[in-house]
């Protein structure tokens, strides 16, 4: 190989075209719509340096062996993405996590969410804004536990799992209801938001009540999140709902990444037939009427219920996760786009 030849200018940027449309053709279970967003590539020495939005140690030895018949010496790094607007210290991005509806999955999809963007190596916190109906507690099992405070004027996130996590839960005993009105809902979530001593966080998740009252335009003005999550169910009533979230996010300027189809099929342990229990199709129909990506399908498993009862998530498990892989990746890739300056493959 001429190695002369290789770092020629001329070469050397037809080969970087090469790997950003090879890294776009990716089809595989982590990547079935290929590797784009905000991605960069540099010359150091004789490495050809790739920086991702995401943290690919999980697929590094896949992306090594891809690329490798363009360039013989390419390094894959993590470069995180700094959003727009986040106005909480230390943390880069914040992506509200949303439901037109109770009733999908929303804080389960959050907790799978957290941990497996944690478990790929990202820094995760995970904000508990439900007000009325806090669940993360039991999810992360910590349930009964309450906040922490050292100069008793802030306070102290819980860490599970390598997720940092606040919640209205950890003021409020168990058994006892919130029983408040908007203004004061959106006051304590404020609270829970401006007081909590955040580390240093990639990225921070908002799971939403559901609806779009008062807490959904409060973090809308105040927090302002650099996108948004929208989980639905395949039905129509929860589809129509979803819609009204959409709608709500793009009235007020936050971007909406994406949407889940939550419990999209159910596989049958003994036959392996799949059941379609609440329709087929309605997430796509829904991201495509709202010009929005369909990032994720999830299918409806006994096993992610129980494990969020137990207080340890399903991710947590040997069981295969390969869903919530692709879900983080696609996140991480689709926020990556919101940014100022983007050098995309799409």
């Amino acid at each position: 190989m001429n190695l002369t030849k290789l770092f020629t200018g001329k070469d050397l940027s037809e080969q970087k075209n090469q790997i950003r449309d090879r890294l776009k053709s990716v089809n595989n279970k982590w990547f079935p719509k290929g590797i784009f967003g905000q991605i960069e590539i540099e010359q150091k020495g004789k490495r050809l340096v790739v920086s991702l939005p995401f943290e690919s140690a999980t697929v590094s030895t896949f992306l090594a062996e891809y690329v490798n018949d363009i360039y013989p010496h390419v390094e894959y790094v993590y470069k995180p993405t700094v959003g727009n607007h986040s106005s909480v210290s230390g943390v880069k991005s914040i992506v509200a996590v949303a439901s037109g509806k109770g009733g999908v999955g929303k804080s389960t999809v959050t907790t799978n969410l957290a941990v497996t963007l944690a478990k790929l190596g990202h820094k995760v916190g995970v904000l508990d804004a439900d007000i009325y109906g806090p669940s993360m507690p039991m999810m992360f099992g910590l349930e009964g536990e309450s906040v922490t405070t050292k100069d008793e004027k802030t306070m102290e996130p819980h860490v599970k799992f390598d997720v940092a996590l606040n919640s209205i839960g950890f003021l409020i005993p168990k058994d006892k209801a919130a029983i408040w009105r908007g203004p004061m809902a959106s006051r304590a979530l404020m609270q829970v938001v401006n007081e909590t001593n955040w580390p240093e966080l990639d990225i921070l998740l908002v799971d939403m009540p559901p609806g779009t009252g008062d807490i959904q335009l409060t973090m809308s003005e105040n927090v302002k999140c650099d996108g948004a999550l929208i989980v639905t169910t395949p039905q129509n009533v929860a589809l129509a709902d979803a819609e009204k979230g959409i709608e709500m996010f793009q009235k007020v300027a936050t971007p909406v990444l994406g949407v889940v189809e939550n419990m999209s099929q159910f596989v049958c342990d003994n036959c392996g037939h799949i059941h379609h229990l609440f329709g087929t199709g309605g997430g796509e129909k829904c991201a495509s009427n709202h010009n929005v990506p369909l990032l994720a399908e999830l299918p409806l498993n006994p096993l992610v219920r129980s494990s969020g009862d137990s207080g340890v998530p399903f991710v947590m498990s040997e069981n295969e996760d390969k869903e919530y892989q692709q879900l983080a990746f696609s996140l991480m890739m689709q926020l990556s786009k919101q940014t100022q300056q983007i050098i995309t493959l799409a």
